[in-house]
């Protein structure tokens, strides 16, 4: 039986359940969130790298791949390639690929471990934002090292690695507040198809934290769709130690992306080389 992890968000980002209008909207909604990582990536590596605009970037779990043609149509790097477990999200990132008119950006349908000579490797930057790295580490004892692994070997000796890391640690207390499970809402903007999230969030006995979700649709409420995280929580000395573990020599945290409200509390990003 797979993962949760593994298999939560097939089906998320359905090209079909789009009309035409709202999928160029949805496109230019998500380009322009990227707005954060874009200055973010100009103010912490540009200036310490008059060549970015010639960098190979990697990202893992890359989604819609939103990040990728944000920084495409920034001219910030020369290539860039996308992993993706999910085939929707890659069908997806191929139509908004399209949409953008993107010419250097390639999106894999495939697990990273798996691709044992990336395409453009070693990379200038190798990205791992919206928490991916927790969503990785729980899926085996041994994907943690081996994703560690993977990317310091891709990476170029004066690369950099950026990840987006969430530390979990009011949610354990009010898990424990809440007798074992916390439960809240979360309403979305007009431009997504789903319109409500119920998350019902709990802890397993080795400290990951399974994250339950369930989606309502807009404008049709009985139509839901539900999918399990499982979650590892990194506080910064772990993160830390672990990096330095699989020979990061410079960690860096960052609280927020370029303002205090661009970032979920406790959300944090690290940047390493």
């Amino acid at each position: 039986m797979s993962h949760p992890n593994i298999v939560a968000y097939e089906n998320v980002e359905n090209f079909d359940s789009f009309s035409k209008e709202q999928f160029e909207d949805y496109c230019n909604l998500k380009i322009n969130e990227c707005s954060k990582h874009i200055n973010f990536i100009k103010k912490n590596i540009l200036n310490a790298r008059n060549n970015i605009e010639k960098s190979k970037t990697c990202e893992i779990g890359s989604g819609n791949s939103k990040l990728l043609y944000a920084l495409e149509k920034n001219k910030l790097i020369s290539s860039g390639i996308g992993y993706e477990l999910s085939k929707s999200r890659v069908n997806f990132a191929n139509k908004f690929g399209e949409f953008t008119k993107s010419k250097i950006i390639k999106n894999v349908d495939q697990d990273f471990l798996l691709d044992k000579n990336p395409l453009d490797s070693p990379f200038d930057l190798i990205i791992a934002v919206d928490i991916v790295l927790q969503l990785i580490s729980p899926i085996n004892i041994d994907h943690e090292k081996k994703a560690l692994q993977w990317i310091r070997k891709n990476l170029k000796t004066d690369g950099y690695l950026i990840l987006e890391l969430w530390s979990l640690s009011n949610y354990i207390e009010l898990i424990e507040k809440q007798n074992g499970i916390y439960r809240k809402w979360e309403s979305f903007s007009d431009e997504d198809p789903w319109e409500f999230c119920l998350a019902e969030i709990s802890r397993m006995e080795n400290g990951d934290i399974i994250w339950d979700k369930t989606f309502l649709k807009r404008n049709k409420s009985n139509e839901r769709s539900f999918f399990r995280n499982i979650l590892r929580p990194y506080s910064k000395d772990q993160i830390s130690n672990l990096l330095k573990k699989y020979g990061f020599e410079v960690i860096k945290f960052f609280d927020f992306w370029e303002t205090s409200s661009d970032s979920v509390e406790e959300e944090y990003i690290v940047l390493a080389k």
